[in-house]
């Protein structure tokens, strides 16, 4: 119904403005001047070209996404961000050169273009104002008019987060300020923005690019890139493209977004800034920022060097409330739901420090035909944690504590390009060539767990599962005298993806008559991409196996004073006291909010790292190989791409964007199959497995911008894009536990899902009104990859990669497409204004809003167990069936406000964050999903100028409410997750100049 809708929709825009007067005009038969079209080679040797730059005439500054045309002629060209401008094929004579930014004055010159002539003109527009009187620009107003701008310009359906709004007051991190963009939902890690989904779909789903050069993964086993590393001081503008072109990455279903940086701009410039901070849960006054930024142009403005730079640390501690549940079917329903009872409770306090560094180095140099830009960029995110957790199970009165410490985990990303564009005989021409990698680097992260004795209760409370998470930890009383130190273990993960890129694009253009011209653009690409993941999982089990027990044993007849201990008892495995920290101080707990305040078991760090190093001194500190050989895989992709698009102009009212674009992926991989057979650990055998796949898909795309007048346009897209299989998905490893029995494994025949997407955007723009734009978006998505677990006898359901128990069912865990299709839809509402036109000091409101819902169903597989036959002789099966669902990280609704003020040399603004639920996951039973709570925040940032020229003092409070996180199991919207994160508050000085 939608698909038809979009394409009824198309159709009379098409039919109304082809009957307009204004299409007449420009479909109308050549006169005898319109030489262009049916002498084409006379017509590319005298045409002319006329080039220059927008500048705002006040303070010299250049205006990016400027719309410049002929009068009277399809001919024009949007600034780019240096406010230059070029048009080609221009007939020769005398013409009237009009330049277009919303917020300023209509600027016009008149242009005499000689035969085969390159003319340079330089507009200097004046600042829109109220008649007789004078208006300044204020900071915020200038960043909004600069996005409107270059989303008006651009050729696809686009959202823009311009330099100035970033450079004035920016955010925490990239993940912040891409987030303030419509349809956007953020995924959050203590407390900060982390990853994005576009428009309902997950963060594996869309590209990540700096400067154009697309980002690897940040994670270990899906698509995924972290924002949070990336400081925005180090950048000049975002890009969120939501409908992709026929020279973009197919893979780009919910959106492409790009980082940029800009280039040196004329004349010396320094902008520094340092900052202090407090973080309320952990009582920090220790966070800090330095940036820095330094940028020269040389040799009469050709060569341009900027160098930046950012170093931060903020305390990113956290508290943590959990909860599990589990379906009762014995009681009675409520409200058509199966009861769910409390399953366990967990406590969690993480106190983490994160430290992020970046920098960046562009060279550029112009020439008479063209431009060379050397980008290269770094950013790095380490964090140091220490996290305390008890867990308390209900049934069996269980008890659990693991503490972890982890030091230097990084997540690394670089990138370095050369690029270019020349004009080359009246046609365009592009290039890149990038590097880019990623690294995640995990040293050596331990943790010790503390169980209770075997067959031995943990707690005794007087409640049950009926109780709520919070009542059930203030009831129980806890025997610590049975606690044991169950094991310790240590992770090292080092994940290593680089990629290298080589891209090619020509742009030539054509003309039929001066009210029909346009462009035909093609290129290639070359994309080669490795991934190396290695992991290394060892541990010692005091408890559990001979060697261990070995080795405890010696501990405790030679080795035990180096702890600092003393020597318990004899018995089986250590007590869990000797390694108690009972002066632990977990502060504030929650926030005093969920009337919890006390941990049952705090362990000592030192004591934990110091058993660890004994027991790998002397050979009892064992490999699990589990967990050491399933995530070890090396991965190499190729994947070359070509396309041919067009963008054809019927006078300045039509611009019609067909496009085709070709794309083979092939794929290799090296892992391991591992097998455990039992019973001791180490009776296991391991196999290396490899695959080899390749797959190619044609994506047509067509994109329509309707402007039937100066001050509204329409666009509509159709567009077809493709989600590759997650790293781990498409892998051939495996890990078969024969005892289990149980299966976990890749799949290798999995086919990339494919999704067609429809596009609908209007936009209503004035000097008075700002920009008004409303959009509506429809997806379907065939062979969606889902994670599936299921119990089978029969070895076909896996490809018979490994034979299976023929008497016992194996649980399987993998991947599969799913076959029914996935629908996506929604709407946004996007209203950015500033009120210059309001008296004295109202004049420096700025306002931005804008409001999306999304709405999407896809259905999900699960087993469920029926009985079949009657009586005695009646035996329970598994029957394969599916769920309909939402998809996962979809929020239904989004609303971002933010009110700016800027008088004189104040600036603030305030903002508001509201964000609906998510889903979580989909359980095989709809009573036991889980789902984020609504989410809302608020954050100001203030900015005061100081006497002293350049120099500044500003205050960033993020969180103001200590809005926690909330997550829920069921509709019933039982407390499964609460985090707090606090608020957290920075005082700075920043010198520009």
């Amino acid at each position: 119904m939608e698909k038809r809708i979009s394409a009824m929709l198309l159709l009379l825009s098409l039919t109304s403005l082809v009957w307009s007067g204004e299409i007449k005009e420009t479909l109308r038969a050549p006169e005898s001047g319109d030489v262009y079209s049916s002498e084409s080679a006379s017509k590319g040797k005298n045409s002319g070209t006329i080039s220059g730059v927008v500048k705002d005439k006040a303070t010299g500054e250049c205006l990016p996404g400027a719309n410049v045309f002929l009068k009277d002629m399809s001919r024009g060209a949007a600034t780019n961000v240096q406010g230059e401008f070029t048009i080609t094929q221009v007939p020769p004579g005398t013409h009237t050169l009009i330049a277009k930014y919303i917020g300023y004055k209509e600027g016009s010159l008149s242009v005499v273009v000689d035969p085969g002539a390159k003319v340079f003109r330089t507009f200097n527009l004046v600042y829109a104002g109220i008649k007789g009187e004078t208006v300044e620009i204020t900071a915020q107003a200038e960043g909004q008019m600069e996005a409107i701008n270059q989303q008006l310009s651009a050729r696809t359906i686009k959202n823009i987060v311009a330099a100035d709004r970033i450079q004035e007051i920016p955010d925490v991190n990239a993940a912040e300020s891409v987030a303030r963009l419509p349809g956007i939902s953020i995924i959050r890690s203590g407390g900060e923005g982390q990853k994005v989904a576009i428009r309902g779909m997950e963060p594996k789903y869309n590209v990540m690019m700096v400067n154009g050069v697309r980002m690897q993964s940040t994670d270990r086993d899906d698509r995924s890139v972290d924002l949070n590393m990336i400081s925005p001081n180090l950048l000049s503008g975002i890009e969120v493209t939501k409908a992709v072109t026929a020279d973009m990455d197919a893979d780009a279903v919910g959106g492409t977004v790009n980082l940029k940086i800009s280039q040196a701009s004329e004349g010396f410039h320094v902008n520094f800034s340092a900052q202090g901070g407090y973080g309320s849960v952990a009582n920090n006054y220790g966070n800090y920022k330095t940036t820095g930024l330094v940028s020269n142009r040389f040799f009469n403005n050709k060569l341009g060097v900027q160098v930046a730079g950012s170093i931060d640390e903020y305390d990113r501690s956290s508290d943590v409330l959990s909860a599990s549940y589990t379906t009762n079917e014995e009681q009675t329903k409520i409200k058509g739901l199966t009861v769910i009872d409390l399953n366990s409770v967990g406590i969690s306090d993480m106190a983490t420090t994160r430290k992020r560094s970046g920098g960046g180095l562009i060279l550029d140099y112009r020439m008479p035909n063209g431009n060379l830009l050397l980008s290269n960029f770094v950013s790095n995110l380490s964090s140091d944690y220490i996290s305390m957790e008890n867990s308390l199970g209900v049934q069996g009165s269980q008890f659990n504590s693991i503490s972890r410490v982890g030091d230097d985990n990084s997540n690394t990303v670089y990138s370095n390009a050369l690029q270019g564009d020349f004009d080359l005989f009246g046609a365009k021409m592009d290039f890149s060539l990038s590097n880019s990698v990623s690294r995640q680097d995990v040293p050596d992260n331990l943790y010790m767990r503390v169980i209770a004795e075997q067959d031995q209760k943990g707690f005794e409370t007087p409640l049950n599962e009926t109780a709520t998470p919070s009542e059930f930890l203030n009831s129980v009383k806890v025997y610590h005298n049975i606690f044991r130190v169950k094991h310790l273990e240590s992770l090292q993960r080092d994940v290593v993806e680089s990629e290298q890129n080589a891209m090619i694009d020509f742009s030539i253009p054509y003309s039929f008559t001066n009210h029909l011209t346009g462009n035909i653009r093609f290129g290639g690409k070359y994309r080669y991409d490795k991934r190396e993941n290695d992991e290394t999982v060892r541990w010692v089990h005091p408890d559990r196996d001979k060697p261990s027990q070995v080795f405890t044993a010696m501990m405790k007849d030679s080795l035990w004073t180096d702890l600092g201990l003393v020597l318990d008892d004899t018995g089986n495995g250590i007590h869990a006291h000797l390694f108690e920290d009972a002066d632990y101080d977990i502060g504030n707990f929650l926030s005093g909010r969920e009337n919890v305040n006390k941990f049952y078991y705090t362990a000592d760090i030192d004591k934990m790292r110091h058993y660890e190093t004994l027991a790998r001194k002397w050979g009892y500190y064992f490999l699990d190989p589990l967990s050491s050989n399933q995530y070890d895989y090396t991965y190499k992709g190729t994947l070359y791409a070509y396309y041919i698009m067009t963008e054809l102009n019927l006078g300045r009212y039509v611009m019609l964007m067909p496009g085709i674009r070709y794309e083979n992926w092939t794929t290799d991989y090296d892992a391991f199959g591992t097998t455990y057979i039992g019973p001791e650990w180490y009776d296991y055998y391991n196999e290396k497995v490899t695959s080899k796949r390749e797959r190619e898909r044609w994506f047509p795309q067509i994109h329509l911008r309707l402007k039937p007048v100066d001050w509204f346009d329409l666009r509509l897209a159709s567009t077809r894009t493709i989600i590759y299989p997650d790293y781990r998905a498409f892998s051939p490893y495996y890990y078969h536990d024969k005892g289990a029995p149980a299966l976990v494994l890749g799949n290798t025949e999995l086919v990339p899902a494919i999704a067609q997407n429809y596009d609908i955007y209007a936009s209503l723009y004035h000097n008075y009104i700002g920009l008004l734009t409303c959009g509506y978006f429809y997806k379907e998505i065939d062979d969606l990859i889902t994670p599936f677990t299921f119990q089978t006898t029969d070895a076909s359901k896996i490809n018979y990669k490994v034979p299976l128990h023929q008497t016992k069912n194996t649980v399987i865990g993998t991947w599969i497409n799913l076959k029914d299709r996935t629908f996506v839809r929604g709407f946004e509402v996007d209203w950015q204004t500033n009120f210059w036109y309001l008296p004295s000091m109202l004049s420096g409101l700025v306002f931005n809003i804008n409001y999306s819902h999304m709405k999407s169903e896809t259905k999900y597989p699960y087993q469920t167990m029926v009985k079949k036959g009657t009586g005695p002789f009646g035996k329970m099966v598994y029957v394969d069936t599916t769920r309909a669902g939402r998809m996962p990280q979809q929020a239904d609704d989004i609303l971002n406000t933010t009110v700016g003020y800027d008088f004189r040399g104040f600036s603030a603004r305030l903002s508001f964050l509201f964000q609906g639920n998510v889903v979580g996951a989909i359980a095989p039973r709809i009573e036991l999903d889980s789902f984020t709570d609504d989410y809302y925040r608020w954050d100001l940032i203030v900015n005061q100028k100081l006497p002293w020229k350049g120099f500044q003092l500003y205050c960033n409070a993020s969180n103001l409410t200590n809005r926690p996180d909330r997550h829920y199991t069921s509709t019933l919207e039982l407390l499964s997750y609460a985090g707090y994160y606090g608020r957290t508050v920075d005082l700075g000085v920043r010198y520009r100049f």
